[in-house]
Parts: C-alpha cells; structure tokens; sequence
C-alpha cells in the first residue's frame, strides 16, 4: 500500500523513522526513510520504505511511503497523516476522497482534520502555496479561511434506499428518476451524518436539491404504469424520511438565507433541517 503525503517541518526526515515503525507495528530495522535519489544506502529489505524530496513554499517535503504485504497493519492515509502529525509536531497533507485536484485534507499537529487548497508553481523559482483553508492552521498564516463548496457534491454517499428499488444498471426510461432520487436521497444522508465533509452546506446548494425535488413528480409522470411503482415507493420512504429530519417553519430560514420567495411552493420547500448547515458552519 502506497501513502502519498506533504508536510512542514524542516527537519522531517531525520524524525520519521520512528513514527513510521511505531505506526505500522515493526521494529526500527524494519523502515527505510531516504531521500528519493538516493538508491546506495538504502535498506532494500525493509518493511516500509519512505522516500522524501524537498518541495519550495509553503510545505518542506514531498513523501511517499510504501508497506508490503508482508506488513499485518495497513491504516488509512488519514491514521497515518494524523500520527506524524501529532508525533512531529508537524502540518500533513494527504489526498481527499473529493475529485477535486486541488483540494487536500489536512492533519494538524493538535489532532484536528479540515481541508486546504494548494496552488501548484507556475516556475521553477516559485513553490507550493496553501492559498485557502476551512479551518485556521497556524502552520499557514497566509491563507484565507474559507469554506470550499465544490468538493460538497464530489463527496460520495450511499443511497440505500434508491439502489434497493432502482439499482444501477435499470432500464434507460428510469435512469432520469434513478438520478433524481439520489440526490434526493443523498440530501437526507446529508443531514443524518452531520453534512459531511466539513460539517457545512451552503443553502445555495440545498435550494438546488429541492429544485431537483420539484422534477420528480413530473418525471415519475411520464414513466410507463408498469415501471412507476418501484420509483413512487422508494419517493415515498424517502420524502417520509425527510420529513423526520426537517421541521415546518413556513421555508422563512431557506428563504432568508438562499434570498429565494417560498410561497406556492412544494411542501418540502417549507421545512429546514434541524440545525441548519448554513447557519453556523464549523469554527
């Protein structure tokens, strides 16, 4: 298994080695930390191989780790970034789950987890930049606290209900309402796991949800009798659940945060969540 990571901390190297054994369960003898073009000092029988490279900027190092299988603990990419960074004292990229190149998932040295945007060097004199982050990192001083809406929709979710009564690969006619019961069904998963995956959605997204909402009913309508049963059952539980994660206030939230007029609309467009996740985004 292969973790691909970027860290501050000048001195990163020389310190890694015994993280890496204490994470992954061997004895020091075990980890071979070198820099990248380094091929004559090498322990080419170790366990876990670390390979770093200094990067410009923001970040000191560029490192790619390596565990065989003959390696019985294999932790996530986030378990590993979390236990360098707390050990070392240290910032810690590592890939998010999102397709959203720029985007990485930060572990920081007090334990927390947020995201940051990095802006690759467009020359050779220039490094990497941490232009924004979601969280306030003192490790970047630099960057703008902000939140990062495009990776909200690229984050994957399961839609149980949906795949049970239209799973993938159904009849091109469903394919329309399969699409539109998912990211109905995906709002209420939403809402049920906190708003993943920073704990935030934005009500311009939320409007575009109920929007989407509003086709179903026309969609199902143009759907053969013979093919519409399974897609009204699965509205139903859906819609049912929705309502028992929202309360009715009227749509006077939505409408005062998404600055949209609520009145002669569907009945989902008159309750909120709980909590809403616009109206008091994670610190």
């Amino acid at each position: 298994m292969t973790y691909n990571l970027i860290t501050t901390g000048q001195d990163l190297p020389a310190r890694l080695a015994p993280v890496l054994a204490e994470v992954f369960g061997l004895s020091l003898g075990d980890v071979d930390v070198s820099e990248e073009s380094d091929f004559d000092s090498r322990n080419w029988d170790a366990e876990v191989t670390c390979e770093y490279a200094a990067v410009r900027g923001d970040l000191n190092w560029s490192v790619s780790i390596y565990a065989t299988d003959a390696v019985r603990s294999h932790p996530s990419e986030e378990t590993l970034a979390l236990k360098v960074a707390r050990s070392l004292g240290v910032a810690v990229l590592f890939p998010g789950t999102e397709t959203v190149p720029s985007v990485w998932r930060v572990a920081t040295p007090r334990g927390g987890l947020t995201h940051a945007r990095v802006t690759e060097p467009e020359s050779e004199s220039e490094g990497l930049t941490v232009e924004a982050v979601e969280e306030a990192i003192p490790e970047f001083p630099r960057a703008t606290v902000t939140k990062f809406s495009d990776i909200i929709k690229e984050f994957q979710l399961p839609c149980k209900v949906t795949d049970a009564y239209l799973p993938e690969g159904i009849a091109e006619g469903l394919r329309e309402v399969r699409a539109l019961l998912v990211n109905w069904e995906r709002l209420t998963v939403r809402m049920t796991t906190d708003w993943p995956p920073s704990a935030w959605y934005p009500a311009s997204l939320y409007v575009e949800d109920l929007e989407l909402r509003d086709h179903l009913d026309g969609a199902l309508d143009q759907l053969p009798a013979g093919e519409r049963q399974a897609a009204e059952e699965a509205l139903a539980k859906i819609d049912q659940t929705y309502r028992g994660l929202t309360v009715e206030d009227g749509g006077e939230n939505l409408s005062r945060a998404a600055g949209v007029p609520i009145a002669g609309r569907a009945w989902y467009w008159h309750r909120r969540p709980m909590n809403p996740p616009w109206d008091h985004p994670r610190a």
